[in-house]
């Protein structure tokens, strides 16, 4: 009876192990160009650009950002999954209204950058499994001040 329950302790504490996240870290440098390509599946990538929000979303825990090459918001996003808070490399959660300025980011080093300003995103690349407006996603971001 012992052992059942050492193997079921340790499988309990593997599997947690196993479903939390690592803490964020910097990507390999690419161009918005090549982001989505296959070879990028999986990999920590970074990317410089501009962050917005979505058109709309539901739930309160996390939002998929968009990332842009420019401020003219223009061509493909990348998608962003960012948790809601106030902590590093999270958003400040909105209201049901939002506009483009009510976006806060807590970047990586605990400062605020607001809306409009140009942060280098890394991520690890997934592709979203129903169609949206980016091709592929950055997972558990790193966010900083564009260089």
């Amino acid at each position: 009876m012992v052992t059942y329950r050492f193997l079921t302790v340790t499988l309990i504490t593997l599997t947690l192990a196993a479903c939390a996240q690592a803490a964020p870290t910097a990507g390999e440098a690419r161009t918005f160009a090549n982001a989505c390509d296959k070879a990028n599946d999986g990999k920590r990538i970074a990317l410089t650009g501009y962050l917005r929000f979505p058109d709309s979303f539901t739930g309160d825990q996390s939002v998929v950002l968009r990332l842009y090459e420019t401020d003219a918001f223009e061509g493909t996003p990348v998608g962003v999954q960012t948790s809601f808070g106030t902590q590093p490399n999270q958003v400040e959660m909105v209201g049901d209204q939002y506009k483009d300025s009510d976006l806060k980011v807590y970047l990586a080093n605990g400062q605020v950058a607001p809306f409009g300003t140009p942060v280098r995103v890394s991520g690890r690349v997934y592709y979203p499994l129903v169609s949206q407006n980016f091709d592929c996603g950055l997972e558990n971001p790193l966010v900083e001040l564009a260089r």
